[in-house]
């Protein structure tokens, strides 16, 4: 699982708070795609059409337009960039190498954990006193 780094005062800063409901979800929606997919930022052509609860069509143009003539989205090749992405969230590379070291460390652990549940002896059986044969008597020694 990833997340989004964003500023509280996100909605209030200058390039946001001017900003259609349909380009604000746009925007929000795009940057939680790029933060899950490890995209570095980058919304391909295809994509915004496909995120949950985007604009559709003439909708989803003008929300693009507004995005880009605003400074939040930057036309690329293949579709747009987002705005300082990449100076507030971690990048790809980053978020994998620390998820390859997690998956090391939980492997150490898991395997340390067999290894000490393995070792471990079984415990020593307990005696049970057994009744004298001369007397009836238990033998408790």
């Amino acid at each position: 699982m990833t997340w989004l780094r964003l500023d509280d005062g996100f909605a209030h800063h200058k390039k946001v708070a001017p900003l259609t409901d349909r380009a604000f979800r746009l925007h929000v929606t795009a940057m939680l795609h790029c933060a899950d997919q490890l995209t570095d930022g980058f919304v391909g052509d295809a994509i915004p059409e496909c995120l949950t609860k985007a604009p559709q069509g003439k909708s989803l143009v003008a929300a693009i337009k507004e995005l880009v003539d605003i400074g939040l989205w930057e036309p690329v090749d293949g579709g747009w960039l987002i705005h300082d992405f990449a100076d507030w969230n971690p990048s790809s590379d980053s978020v994998r190498t620390k998820r390859a070291a997690a998956c090391e460390r939980m492997k150490r652990a898991r395997s340390q954990n067999v290894r000490a549940n393995t070792s471990r002896s079984s415990p020593e059986p307990v005696s049970t006193p057994s009744p004298s044969p001369s007397d009836g008597r238990i033998d408790l020694s």
